[in-house]
């Protein structure tokens, strides 16, 4: 193994001292050319005065050979916190991408996020490159971006000074840390109140990535004072930032764009789109899981099952335009009047129904009770300025694991709401299985 590597880099000097000579051949008789024939001068005093211009072109060759063999595995290095990076992205948004998470999202929310970017910013610095004694280089400005364009300036201040703990705690209180966390600070506390007007995502990553990195270079300058190791860094560090910012700026714009779909179509799929309430799919879909449940647990469910009394003279009389507003009021009214958990969907129609969780029946008749009469006495407005008043029917089932089964529930409710209505309307019956 030790004869192949040594033989690849005998080729490798081969190689370079053929390039240098080969050059050599094209350029001084060239240079010689053209001075002793324009500058009238000789070639010994030409070869002379180019001793300098060749020395200089070595010590560059030479620098920018060793910048390569030692920024290959900066790069690499580097490229570690890259995958760190994406994943900690496609896993967030994994859980998040129900909400609408943003600036205008719950602080203590915002403050979270800042504390995860906090944490993703210390895990980057665990897998740092160190270029000298307590000097590394990492990509934690990226969730300092992150932070700034998703929780603004809390989540992205607060990044700033878990960065800076974690680089107290790590490294001790030296030159190098006061460097970093004012660098750390400057970022959290800049970029937010900079990057807010942009509109575009992709924007705002690029002009974040850039910022953070002229603040980077600065605590560079003033820490590094080798310049080929400086040029060493900060070639993987702007290179680096930046491809990150423009991938990151890319991928999250997409992800924004179909979560959002996401949202939308799933929302879809599950409410009413006029009262916003549960539609009659996901009625059915709780039903069964709530069923599952009460099997288990042992625990009480009780149904109501809810019909506007004569709807079709409201439609008929106003138009349907006018009935949909009376079926969203009356929606808003049902949410308000019930219990915060229980659940209230629009089956079709003027028909509604609330599953009530943990609910015996003599609690399930005050309930409905106080539905059938809220809705009686609420004044329900028109388009036009005029209010109309509706009434409702409402049949209750419970839940006896002695004497019936989930699919009797559904069923015994529909009897007593035909009952409801069969005997007058605008009231509420409760029959049991017997």
């Amino acid at each position: 193994m030790a004869t192949t590597t040594a033989k690849k880099h005998n080729v490798k000097a081969v190689r370079v001292r053929f390039m240098v000579a080969t050059s050599s051949i094209v350029f001084i008789p060239t240079f010689t050319l053209y001075h002793s024939t324009v500058l009238k001068c000789s070639v010994t005093e030409i070869l002379l005065a180019s001793q300098p211009l060749c020395s200089i072109i070595r010590k560059m060759f030479h620098m920018f050979r060793s910048c390569a063999m030692t920024g290959g595995h900066m790069l690499q290095d580097l490229f570690i916190n890259a995958v760190v990076l994406v994943a900690f992205v496609a896993v967030g948004n994994h859980f998040l991408r129900e909400r609408n998470f943003g600036r205008s999202s719950p602080i203590q929310y915002r403050l979270l996020f800042g504390v995860m970017s906090g944490l993703l910013a210390s895990l980057l610095m665990a897998f740092s490159v160190e270029i000298m004694p307590g000097i590394i280089i990492d990509y934690r400005n990226i969730p300092i971006i992150m932070a700034s364009i998703i929780g603004g300036l809390p989540a992205s201040l607060l990044a700033g000074v878990i960065i800076s703990l974690y680089r107290f705690l790590h490294f001790g209180a030296t030159n190098v840390t006061l460097v970093a966390t004012i660098v750390a600070l400057t970022m959290g506390l800049c970029i937010p109140l900079l990057e807010v007007k942009i509109k575009s995502l992709v924007h705002k990553w690029l002009f974040s990535g850039f910022f953070s990195v002229v603040i980077g270079t600065i605590g560079f300058l003033i820490l590094v004072k080798d310049h080929t190791l400086l040029l060493q860094l900060l070639s993987a560090y702007w290179i680096g930032s930046l491809l990150i910012a423009l991938m990151l700026g890319y991928y999250t714009n997409t992800l924004a764009k179909t979560n959002t779909m996401f949202r939308k179509y799933k929302a879809e799929s599950s409410l009413d789109f006029l009262t916003g309430l549960y539609n009659v799919r996901q009625f059915d879909r709780i039903y069964n899981d709530i069923t599952e449940r009460i099997v288990e647990k042992e625990e009480q469910l009780s149904l109501l099952f809810i019909d506007i009394d004569f709807f079709k003279h409201i439609n008929d009389t106003y138009g349907h335009a006018e009935g949909d507003l009376v079926l969203k009021e009356l929606g808003r009214v049902l949410k308000n009047t019930c219990r915060d958990f229980d659940i209230v969907s629009r089956n079709g129609g003027e028909e509604f129904s609330v599953i009530l969780l943990d609910c015996p029946p003599e609690k399930a008749v005050l309930i409905a009770e106080r539905v059938r009469s809220t809705i009686e006495s609420h004044p329900f407005s028109l388009s036009n300025g005029e209010t109309v008043n509706i009434t409702v029917s409402i049949g209750i089932s419970s839940y006896d694991k002695d004497s019936m089964d989930f699919d009797e529930l559904l069923k015994q409710a529909d009897r007593s709401l035909y009952k409801a209505k069969q005997t007058g309307r605008n009231r509420v019956v409760y029959e049991n299985a017997e």
